[in-house]
Formats: structure tokens, C-alpha cells, sequence
């Protein structure tokens, strides 16, 4: 029983480590495209950055690098 518990609590915290890795990547995203464009710029896309997942918050960060408007960050190649 007390590995189940213990294993369970280790899931827990990999998890929250996960969520604040996202948080993080999602917050300097923000950061980034409203140095770069705007605050009002980046407003439209707010929540679509909190909610993405990893892959998508690399692809739009190394887009932001060549952008040269907030729509180019988001398309797929």
C-alpha cells in the first residue's frame, strides 16, 4: 500500500513540474511576441498560448525569431 501511495504522490509532483514547464514556456512566449508586436497584438491569441501543449509552444517560439507579423507566428509550415 505504501508504494501505491508513494508512486502516486511521484506522479503528482512529475505532473506539476510538467504544468509549470508549460506555464513557464507560455509566459515567456507572451513576453516575447509583446516585446516584438504589442500588447494589443498578442491579445487575440492569449488563450490560445495558455492553453497549448509543448510542441506547439517550440514550433511558434522559433517562428517568433522570423516573424515579421503576429499571424506569421502561427502558421503551420
Amino acid at each position: 500500500m505504501t508504494g501505491i501511495v508513494s508512486r502516486s504522490r511521484q506522479e503528482g509532483r512529475q505532473e506539476g513540474r510538467q504544468e509549470g514547464r508549460l506555464e513557464g514556456e507560455a509566459g515567456l512566449l507572451l513576453w516575447l511576441l509583446e516585446q516584438k508586436f504589442s500588447e494589443s497584438a498578442i491579445r487575440p491569441y492569449r488563450h490560445r498560448i495558455e492553453q497549448a501543449d509543448e510542441d506547439a509552444l517550440k514550433r511558434w517560439s522559433a517562428n517568433t525569431l522570423t516573424a515579421d507579423r503576429i499571424e506569421d507566428v502561427f502558421q503551420e509550415s
